[in-house]
């Protein structure tokens, strides 16, 4: 824990650390955007299939009101 401490009084390491954070945020957010943007697909799918809304709300996580905003 002292190395890391000691690390990150170093700017240039800093630098470097707080550039990777914000990647790995970056490449999380798109990842999670990716993923609604299926979930949304799938839901709208499963609607023109006449599924219950109960039902798509259950296996695909979205709220009732999200599904019926994609009516």
């Amino acid at each position: 824990m002292q190395k890391i401490k000691e690390l990150g009084l170093d700017d240039e390491f800093g630098v470097y650390y707080d550039a990777e954070i914000v990647h790995r945020k970056e490449i999380n957010s798109a990842r999670s955007d990716g993923r609604k943007e299926t979930v949304i697909s799938i839901a709208k799918s499963m609607l023109a299939k006449k599924m219950d809304i109960s039902l798509i709300s259950e296996l695909t996580g979205l709220s009732k009101k999200q599904i019926t905003k994609l009516i």
